[in-house]
């Protein structure tokens, strides 16, 4: 757990200091949104991660796929509720949801496969 919040300080700091370069005109303005949704939504994913690995590690799969379904459904109701109220430059918001989306999603394999070799 202190690992999955060290990181996403990790990213914060990296998104700040991107706000400073040439860089900063292909950032979103609800970049914070998008962070802090994708902090809880991994945090929410630990969560489930630990729960099938404590209680019964033959559970863990569906636990898993629970965690995967949940990101899922959550990230599409995300960006159906920005695209509904109109955000300007909705490209833009995607392209950055997609980018946070593909950082997050690879830090998780890698925590998982860390976590698994331990079975």
């Amino acid at each position: 757990m202190i690992k999955l919040i060290v990181f996403y300080i990790i990213l914060a700091g990296v998104l700040y200091m991107l706000h400073f370069t040439a860089l900063a005109e292909w950032m979103h303005s609800n970049l914070k949104f998008i962070w802090a949704f994708f902090f809880f939504q991994s945090y929410l994913s630990q969560l489930l991660h630990q729960m099938g690995s404590n209680n019964n590690r033959e559970n863990f799969v569906q636990f898993h796929m629970a965690s995967q379904a949940i990101r899922f459904i959550t990230s599409l109701i995300f960006i159906g509720v920005f695209a509904y109220f109109k955000t300007p430059d909705m490209y833009l918001f995607i392209g950055n949801f997609f980018v946070l989306y593909l950082s997050s999603i690879n830090f998780e394999i890698i925590s998982l496969i860390r976590n698994l070799r331990r079975f």
